[in-house]
């Protein structure tokens, strides 16, 4: 038996890959093979982020989708009111507007969610820093209170 849960947390599988989202994934290429089709395009900066950073966290991809994802909001609109039909799926992946949507908001969230953790780190040293000041502060009052204490007292 527990070679078996061994075997089990051995096999190779895509992170946060789950048997339902194949699923989904297979109906919605059978419904709505255009629309589908858009989104995988306009979700190509994403592919592109996690590939050219790795160490891209699911926090800096969230933001990026949000951004990617309010530039997918019009084309995936009139791809669904033309009920997926291919030639107007196909018209709104080749407008150079909206490809220079996807890719500048993919690069505006890559430099929003980069600022953002800079400056986090700033913050964090700012606050690290004036915490270090205060208590050498601290350690100079003990170290003259003691000091001045030892030399007033008399020899016995």
């Amino acid at each position: 038996m527990a070679s078996v849960r061994q075997a089990e947390a051995g096999t190779l599988r895509a992170p946060g890959f789950r048997w339902w989202h194949g699923i989904i994934f297979g109906l919605m290429l059978s419904y709505v093979p255009g629309s589908l089709l858009v989104a995988g395009v306009l979700l190509l900066p994403m592919v592109a982020l996690r590939l050219f950073d790795p160490n891209a966290d699911g926090q800096r991809l969230m933001i990026v989708l949000f951004y990617v994802g309010a530039v997918m909001v019009h084309p995936l609109h009139e791809a669904w009111a033309a009920n997926g039909d291919w030639e107007t799926c196909i018209a709104q992946i080749t407008q150079p507007v909206t490809l220079a949507l996807d890719w500048l908001a993919a690069g505006a969230a890559w430099l929003v969610a980069e600022a953002s953790a800079i400056g986090g780190r700033l913050w964090n040293a700012e606050v690290a820093r004036r915490e270090r000041k205060s208590i050498e502060k601290r350690i100079a009052y003990l170290q003259d209170e003691w000091m001045s204490s030892d030399e007033g007292a008399p020899a016995s």
